[in-house]
């Protein structure tokens, strides 16, 4: 050890055993530090380090020259070059819709009465003709018993009527008058035995039984609705379309549904419907379109996507992540030779930029609407470009991203 450092040893035996203003501390610590600097004790540096942590200030390390500091080799970013391909890309435009059934019946009591039995229950697959419920009808019974014994009675007062007009007994006004109450007593008793037919009320569709209003007991009055039975095999979306799109849409064009959040549920139908005439106040055109639903993953009141599909076309496209904003305009990146980099950007490049490396080129481009993470390109790039991918923001008109 040398006479420096033995110095520094009693200097900090002192520093330890003698109380200190705390103003001295600091002077004392500026002194040390100033001393290690100047001695570089970095030979013996655990003795640097036990010091520095007697004095709090192990953050000074790198700073004393106690231990070397490992710096980490920079590594230079990595890129990656593609080719523009070619993809199919829709003409289309989206709508948010709600899905319909087509068959969807809404069941009422058509006469009053008490339900007195109830086989159907709710989420219930049924059949057309399906048994759903009884009403009980003991009142239209007898109402209808009443209106066929009326109808017997004005029927022989009419006959009788009739024979005594053609002996002259009575007038044919009173004739006529016995012979219309008996039509009207007869068409009163057809009417009321009609009714008892609404006893049993079955499925008019195929479908599923959808919330029951009433329970089994309950008394009904005639309108009320007691069950939906609704058909999800079949559905359709109402679409208000711009009235300047509205030369463009004919009856079978294709449409794709798409269900928000689930990407795997997918759909493919076709314009069923086009209004005659605009709405007067929004002027957009009302068009349906029908999709099959076989399994029943679409219900009715769902809320979803549809995408009109005017039209396809073949382009050049580019993915998303070559493509970057600069003050509202859409840019990539090219890897061209440094030659061309120079003669297009008209100033010096990168001097690692030796022949046979590529260079990026910041050029500007007009693109179509994103579909499926890809740009249809409209203008500013050829099959033949090579795009640079990778962290973008790392490079500038001039650096290399390919090297010989």
């Amino acid at each position: 050890m040398t006479f420096s450092a033995l110095s520094l040893r009693l200097e900090l035996n002192v520093y330890r055993t003698v109380g200190v203003h705390t103003a001295s501390k600091l002077m004392i610590k500026k002194l040390i530090i100033t001393k290690l600097l100047i001695i570089k004790i970095s030979a013996n540096k655990l003795f640097c380090n036990k010091l520095l942590a007697f004095l709090g200030l192990i953050p000074l390390l790198v700073f004393t020259g106690c231990g070397t500091p490992k710096t980490l080799p920079l590594q230079k970013p990595k890129f990656n070059l593609i080719y523009p391909s070619s993809k199919r890309f829709d003409d289309q435009a989206t709508y948010q819709s709600t899905l319909e059934s087509i068959n969807n019946v809404a069941l009422a009591a058509e006469i009053n009465g008490r339900i007195i039995a109830m086989p159907m229950y709710e989420g219930q697959k049924v059949k057309k003709g399906t048994p759903l419920f009884t009403l009980d009808q003991i009142q239209q019974k007898a109402n209808a018993d009443s209106s066929a014994a009326e109808a017997r009675k004005d029927l022989v007062n009419a006959e009788r009527y009739i024979f005594l007009n053609n002996q002259g007994a009575v007038s044919t006004k009173d004739r006529d008058y016995y012979v219309t109450a008996a039509i009207q007593s007869a068409d009163q008793a057809r009417s009321d035995k009609a009714t008892l037919g609404y006893k049993n009320v079955v499925a008019p569709i195929n479908g599923t039984v959808g919330n029951i209003n009433h329970k089994l007991g309950s008394v009904v009055r005639s309108g009320e609705s007691i069950v939906n039975i609704v058909d999800n095999s079949r559905l359709w979306v109402r679409l208000d379309v711009p009235g300047e799109l509205s030369y463009r849409l004919k009856l079978g064009m294709p449409v794709q549904l798409d269900v928000p959040n689930k990407p795997e549920i997918r759909a493919n139908g076709s314009v069923s419907f086009i209004a005659p005439a605009l709405d007067k106040q929004s002027q957009t055109l009302l068009i349906k379109a029908t999709f099959d639903n076989p399994s029943g993953v679409l219900r009715t009141n769902q809320r979803v996507s549809a995408r009109l599909l005017f039209a396809a076309s073949t382009s050049l496209a580019i993915p998303e992540a070559a493509v970057f904003l600069q003050a509202g305009k859409t840019f990539v990146f090219t890897a061209v030779s440094p030659a061309e980099a120079r003669r297009m950007l008209g100033r010096p490049i990168d001097k690692q930029a030796v022949p046979g490396s590529l260079v990026a080129l910041q050029m500007p481009v007009e693109l179509g609407t994103l579909e499926n993470g890809f740009y249809p390109v409209r203008n500013g790039l050829g099959a033949s470009d090579r795009l640079v991918l990778g962290n973008l923001a790392q490079i500038t008109s001039g650096s290399v991203v390919a090297s010989k």
